[in-house]
């Protein structure tokens, strides 16, 4: 338990405009568990690269409505998430996930896991406070700062947080970003960083941390590849 307390303490959230932001609420003790299986879940590897977090054709992979909701009304945590009943202007969950995705071209797996990692909202069945989805992505919640109220809300983390990872991939395809394809650059752990496709140099740009075991990237990638199992196991998504 005592490590599952050390993440609460450690964990980065996202990056908006070169800001880091507060460390992370994550309250998912099963999250830090090892994942089961044959090591074969597309684009994540069996075992934890810091330089490969996860593969640009999942990061940029799509579900369409009826798969987030699926996925939501069964989720990896054995529990219907509450995600599956919230709407927004009468607008379900899902479909706020998936346009928000879409416009940007990124997954929407990949929100749904940054969801998890900012602030446990995927496996909680109860509706959380409206503090923590004011702030679900962690996106617009600068280091030392409240959080920007232009980002309050589901709909408007949704927004940001796609925003702000499709910003960092293209920055790194274009080499104008703050981490690259290729380009080591130290974590704020510290470790050094090699990027090896340009989703990991967008998930470093928005969480510059690697904490194996605790959080940051590591649990990105630990997160992703048991949502993606699950998503396969389901039918949700190809099956590696």
């Amino acid at each position: 338990m005592a490590r599952h307390l050390l993440f609460l303490v450690a964990l980065l959230g996202a990056c908006v405009a070169g800001e880091t932001v507060e460390p992370g609420d994550h309250e998912e003790v099963s999250d830090f568990d090892p994942v089961p299986g044959d090591g074969k879940a597309d684009g994540v590897s069996a075992t934890f690269d810091q330089n490969n977090v996860v593969d640009d054709e999942l990061f940029t992979g799509d579900m369409d409505v009826a798969q987030v909701q699926a996925f939501l009304e069964d989720s990896p945590y054995n529990n219907r998430s509450w995600l599956a009943s919230y709407t927004i202007d009468g607008v379900p969950a899902s479909q706020k996930i998936v346009d928000a995705a879409r416009a940007e071209r990124i997954h929407p797996l990949m929100l749904l896991v940054r969801m998890q990692v900012e602030a446990s909202l995927v496996s909680k069945t109860v509706q959380p406070s409206q503090s923590r989805i004011n702030a679900a992505l962690g996106c617009g919640c600068p280091d030392g700062g409240s959080c920007n109220a232009s980002y309050r809300g589901l709909s408007a983390q949704l927004t940001c947080g796609a925003h702000t990872l499709r910003k960092w991939f293209d920055g790194s395809e274009d080499r104008s970003g703050q981490w690259k394809k290729g380009e080591g650059r130290r974590t704020l752990d510290p470790r050094t960083v090699t990027p090896a496709n340009n989703a990991t140099a967008s998930l470093y740009a928005y969480t510059p941390w690697v904490l194996v075991g605790r959080g940051g990237n590591w649990l990105v990638w630990n997160i992703s590849k048991k949502y993606v199992r699950f998503a396969a196991d389901q039918g949700l998504i190809p099956t590696p």
